[in-house]
C-alpha cells in the first residue's frame, strides 16, 4: 500500500465522427461518476481525474494508474466495484479528518 495519494486518470474524451470509437461513447463519463462517488464513500486515498485522450481509442474506455502507469482497457460499469477494490488495497484510506478529496498536482 502506498503511502502518497494516488491519481486515477479517466478518458471522457468524445470523437466529432461518431463511426470512430471514443472512450465517452463507450460510457467512460457514467463510470467516471460511479468511481468519484466510491473514492468518496469508501475514502480512497487517489484522486479522480477526468481526462482527454490517452490513445487507446479501439480498446476504451481507457484508465490510467499513476504513479505506476498501469492501464484499465475497456472496463464496464459493472467492473467498478472491483477497480474500487484495487485501488483501496493499493492506496489505502484518507485520515478521518481529511473529509475532502487529495487535490491533483500542481499543472495537472
Amino acid at each position: 500500500m502506498s503511502e502518497q495519494p494516488g491519481i486515477l486518470l479517466i478518458c471522457i474524451n468524445r470523437r466529432f465522427r461518431l463511426d470512430e470509437p471514443s472512450c465517452a461513447a463507450r460510457g467512460s463519463l457514467e463510470l467516471a461518476t460511479r468511481l468519484e462517488a466510491g473514492v468518496q464513500a469508501r475514502r480512497i486515498n487517489v484522486t479522480i481525474e477526468r481526462s482527454v485522450c490517452m490513445g487507446r481509442c479501439p480498446t476504451g474506455p481507457t484508465l490510467r494508474l499513476i504513479p505506476n502507469g498501469t492501464f484499465f482497457d475497456s472496463p464496464r460499469l459493472e467492473d467498478a466495484a472491483a477497480i474500487l477494490d484495487d485501488l483501496e488495497l493499493r492506496f489505502g484510506h484518507r485520515a478521518e479528518a481529511d473529509d475532502t478529496p487529495p487535490l491533483p498536482p500542481f499543472g495537472s
